[in-house]
């Protein structure tokens, strides 16, 4: 039996690391989209029969998780003053900061005025760049948007028009999201250095031990747990995950994201019937929806590409929350392995989210 812990496999046998978090988000406007004064817009998507979906930028989701890490005290490169200057600048140190190292950084820096008077000349600028080991195209609804709104009052004039708060509009959506999240996992905590032969090579970064490499990639796993966000004086719903799937390949630019986001399916979980009476007194049947929803998972797309990469797949974990499906993990699990040639079969595994959050985290 193999007692090896997730985080241990991951960094010693897996070339290639996908992450596919599903999420529901209620009533909420998690990341803004164009819009005036007046206005608080969504971003949006276009599918390929036109429908309209909401989108969440991955630069919204690494924010999210930079800012879980402030809140239990990790270490992260946040903008700081530099002495004589009105901009502030990160200190782009992959060694030592976390976000530097995992999401990476491109900073250009102003060149250096040398000599005196009018003959001084300015040097070239630079710029300084860490393609971030973890990447994103970031989170897509699964439904359209219907274009629900809210209306807030401001602090202050949006126009001059009136005196004192404006009132904005507010583009709000109860959606479910499906987020990718690719690792290369050879470059966490490592520097990629071409070589004489064209080949590359990977240094572990200054102070970046082994110990270090697994505790950076445990803090991120954490993050989309606890994955929300804030701000003063206002808080939206925490992203909490119903799903996470983990999946461990030994070439890089695999995904099974598309295949599991097409045998995903979201529905109502009850709708009842009752009568009311209109204006003129004559009774009619309504439905009413619970609100409650229920996830379920279809695997056919998913079983279809699993074959197609099945000499590539290490391994693949899905943690469900169970009491949001309509079947148990296990029963999940025997469908899919069920449908599975025997390369494949056995690499996949379903288990109640909980315990996969505990094998990511121990």
């Amino acid at each position: 039996m193999n007692n090896k812990k997730l985080i241990d496999k991951i960094l010693e046998e897996a070339r290639w690391l996908e992450v596919i978090d599903v999420f529901r988000v209620e009533s909420a406007n998690i990341n803004a989209g164009e819009g005036g004064p007046t206005e608080i817009d969504i971003k949006i998507v276009h599918l390929e029969d036109g429908t309209v979906v909401p989108r969440i930028s991955p630069q919204a989701i690494f924010r999210m998780i930079r800012d879980y890490w402030i809140e239990i005290g990790e270490k992260v490169d946040v903008a700081r003053e530099e002495p004589g200057k009105s901009a502030s600048l990160p200190e782009c140190n992959p060694g030592k900061y976390i976000d530097d190292d995992l999401f990476g950084y491109l900073m250009a820096r102003a060149g250096k005025s040398e000599g005196a008077g009018k003959g001084r000349k300015k040097s070239k600028g630079i710029s300084e760049s860490r393609p971030g080991p973890i990447r994103s195209i970031g989170a897509i609804g699964l439904f359209e948007y219907p274009d629900d709104t809210d209306f807030l009052t401001s602090i202050f004039s949006t126009t001059g028009a009136e005196e004192g708060g404006s009132m904005v509009t507010k583009r709000i959506y109860t959606n479910t999201f499906i987020l990718p999240i690719w690792c290369d996992v050879r470059r966490i905590g490592c520097e990629a250095i071409p070589q004489k032969d064209k080949s590359i090579s990977f240094e572990p970064l200054e102070g970046v031990s082994l110990e270090e490499r697994k505790r950076r990639l445990s803090k991120f796993f954490e993050s989309l747990f606890y994955l929300g966000k804030s701000m003063p004086g206002a808080s939206k719903m925490p992203l909490s995950p119903k799903l996470i799937m983990i999946g461990l390949y030994a070439k890089p630019n695999i995904t099974l994201y598309d295949a599991l986001g097409n045998d995903l399916s979201v529905r109502i979980k009850e709708v009842k019937l009752q009568k009311e009476c209109t204006r003129t007194g004559e009774e009619k049947i309504v439905s009413i929806a619970s609100g409650k929803v229920i996830f379920s998972i279809e695997p056919e797309a998913f079983v279809e590409k699993c074959e197609l990469y099945k000499e590539d797949i290490i391994e693949i974990k899905i943690g469900i929350l169970e009491s949001f499906f309509d079947k148990k993990a296990n029963e999940i699990e025997k469908e899919i392995n069920g449908k599975l040639s025997n390369g494949v079969k056995g690499k996949i595994k379903v288990i109640p989210l909980i315990k996969l959050k505990e094998e990511l985290l121990s």
